[in-house]
């Protein structure tokens, strides 16, 4: 007899029915300012967030203030006038009593007690600062490590307290959108070993107003162009190559609607950077749009190259980057160096912007330091840093005229991840996320990947955020037991807070899953327990996990009223940049998914061919 598999609910799903559950306790009750309804956790990936309610008789402001640690911790926002308050709480601690201040525009005042739970995180180990500086802003840290139990992304105020938490599988970038939001990554992975399913609009309580979704997926980095459109790092073909492709994502239908290749860019082999692999030939890990030039700029990791190409034309313009071993049609695209004094290429670099000058700001890994294996700089012996280049396109020059961390030395060296952040003229932050040690030694070896090499009691990671106002350090934070992909400097509070009711949507379309050739295997019972078969039935696809052999010959059947049948690929792709580590590394776990577009309304009978074997998965599934 076959067993029907449950759909299971998405998160925003599960939002929408959190929410509507702490509506209905606090409409069913009688809650006024001075004895209101509390909800922490709202939306349940943030435990330092919360939700305020109560009643009054006339429209009124209501300003909420946070009660710091110290008063300069203090955290609070006016709300419009309303009747119904149904408030937004950010910036609470974790093993602590929050106080609440409620303060309405009459100025009448109330107080509400909200002890929280503390959280296995890593904290801030060091942080130098002044609350005159750093005001009420927080410093967000992004999880590359999320492997570790307590590398989870945070927000540190300027007294090195955590405000502000996601519990939730994601990495990746965090930005604040034009409307207040934040952009971040989907937490739901659609290919190994890191790419997610799209990308995620959502506030600082957690709560997801739209997922969109990505026929090829996401990783690393997305823009907010001026219409509003999200450019993204996506995948095009990904039985091909990964990382060369990025995509114009419709804000307000989730659609594509301009999409860029590489491929016919630029030559996959040749200018190689030490961790290139056909597979990953680019690894692109940022996308940037330029209005003045009507350019895209984006980084290659695996090409020591911060390439630069027409919007409209997909022409490329230039190539920052040591030009040795690239070929000869290429060289007309690389700058040649003026500088009077220091100057140094990047390598396997990230986080590329163009600030409003024209000038290049980026993060410089430094990783190998050389286009040759003969040549490598040992780990020891490296650096990173933040570094300003200024470019002559008319010329084809390139001038070094900022840079941080080199007289740092190894300390501040990161072999992957990392960014910088312009907020002025002489005003920078540069965040080195990936510093790793093995038995004290600096390694080459990226954090994400050591964590399924070594054992951790050898293992150090940490990361150092550091800000710069004309040349002098103004903030610096460490925090260790983790790696940090990006930083990024915000306010919890902002003149766009607000809380919007109602269920969050999924934007955009997932395609429908390429079908195979009909087969006929022999029948041959159950699946076996060595393939350790995982299924699952998500709102928008069905989800499939288990243990091959690399060569396998695999197929997925669906058999109904109408046969479907899809190949599982099995072939393991070298991955020599594992940016973020979401699961332990093994090359005989794989991961299928059929989306449910094209199969809407169909009883499926789920089988699964292995090596010209047929078995009955025993499951049944409504699509």
């Amino acid at each position: 007899m076959k067993t029907e598999l449950k759909e299971t609910k998405h998160l925003i799903t599960e939002q929408y029915e959190s929410e509507q559950a702490f509506l209905k306790e606090f409409r069913d009750g009688n809650y006024t300012y001075d004895k209101p309804y509390v909800k922490a956790n709202p939306y349940l990936i943030n435990p330092m967030a919360a939700v305020l309610c109560f009643n009054t008789d006339t429209e009124t402001e209501v300003t909420v203030t946070v009660k710091g640690k110290t008063p300069e911790a203090d955290m609070g926002h006016t709300f419009p006038a309303a009747k119904e308050h149904v408030l937004p709480i950010y910036g609470l601690y974790d093993g602590y009593e929050n106080t609440i201040e409620i303060k309405l525009a009459d100025g009448s005042t109330s107080e509400v007690k909200l002890a929280i739970e503390e959280q296995n995180i890593n904290r801030a180990s060091f942080v130098e600062t002044t609350p005159e500086y750093f005001g009420n802003d927080v410093m967000f840290v992004s999880t590359t490590t999320p492997l570790i139990e307590s590398c989870k992304t945070i927000a540190v105020d300027y007294a090195g307290d955590v405000r502000w938490m996601n519990i939730n599988l994601q990495s990746w970038d965090i930005k604040k959108a034009a409307n207040g939001r934040l952009l971040y990554t989907s937490h739901r992975t659609i290919q190994k070993p890191y790419y997610t399913i799209g990308i995620c609009e959502m506030d600082m309580t957690g709560k997801i107003y739209k997922e969109y979704r990505l026929p090829g997926g996401f990783h690393h980095d997305v823009f907010e162009m001026e219409n509003g459109n999200l450019l993204c790092a996506s995948d095009n073909d990904f039985d091909d190559s990964v990382e060369d492709y990025v995509v114009e994502v419709d804000r307000k239908t989730g659609e594509i609607v301009k999409s860029w290749d590489l491929q016919p860019m630029l030559p996959r082999s040749g200018g190689d950077a030490g961790d290139w692999n056909n597979h990953d030939w680019f690894h692109n890990n940022s996308v940037w749009y330029d209005k003045p030039t009507n350019s895209i700029t984006m980084s290659g990791r695996h090409k020591d190259a911060v390439i630069n190409f027409d919007y409209d034309t997909a022409e490329l313009n230039w190539i920052i980057g040591d030009p040795e071993t690239w070929p000869e049609e290429y060289q007309k695209y690389f700058f040649k160096n003026v500088t009077k004094g220091d100057f140094d290429w990047q390598y396997e670099q990230h986080a590329a912007s163009i600030l409003p000058n024209g000038d290049v700001f980026l993060f410089d890994n430094g990783t190998y330091r050389s286009k040759r294996e003969e040549n490598r700089v040992e780990p020891d012996d490296n650096f990173s840093r933040g570094v300003i280049y200024r470019i002559d396109t008319d010329k084809m020059e390139i001038e070094q005229v900022w840079q941080y961390g080199k007289e740092r030395g190894a300390e501040f060296y990161s072999p992957y991840i990392c960014n910088t952040e312009y907020y002025a003229d002489g005003h920078y932050m540069v965040h080195s996320g990936g510093i790793a040690t093995y038995r004290g030694v600096h390694t080459d070896v990226l954090g994400a990947s050591l964590l399924n090499s070594y054992p951790h009691i050898h293992l150090k990671l940490w990361s150092e955020t550091v800000e710069l106002l004309n040349d002098e350090v103004k903030f610096r934070m460490i925090v260790e037991g983790g790696n940090y992909y990006r930083a990024r400097r915000l306010s919890l509070y902002d003149d766009q807070t607000k809380l919007d009711l109602g269920k969050g949507q999924l934007m955009g379309s997932l395609g429908v899953t390429p079908e195979f050739m009909k087969v006929n295997f022999k029948d041959a019972g159950e699946v076996p327990a060595i393939h350790e078969l995982k299924m699952e039935l998500e709102e928008d696809r069905l989800a499939f996990r288990a243990m091959f052999r690399e060569g396998s010959e695999v197929i997925i059947e669906l058999r109904g009223e109408t046969d479907h049948f899809y190949n599982l690929p099995t072939e393991v792709h070298d991955v020599t940049a594992a940016c973020v580590a979401f699961e332990e590394e093994n090359d005989n776990d794989f991961q299928f998914y059929i989306h449910r577009e094209g199969l809407e309304g169909g009883t499926y009978d789920v089988y699964l061919d292995v090596d010209g074997k047929r078995y009955d998965t025993g499951y049944t599934v409504n699509m």
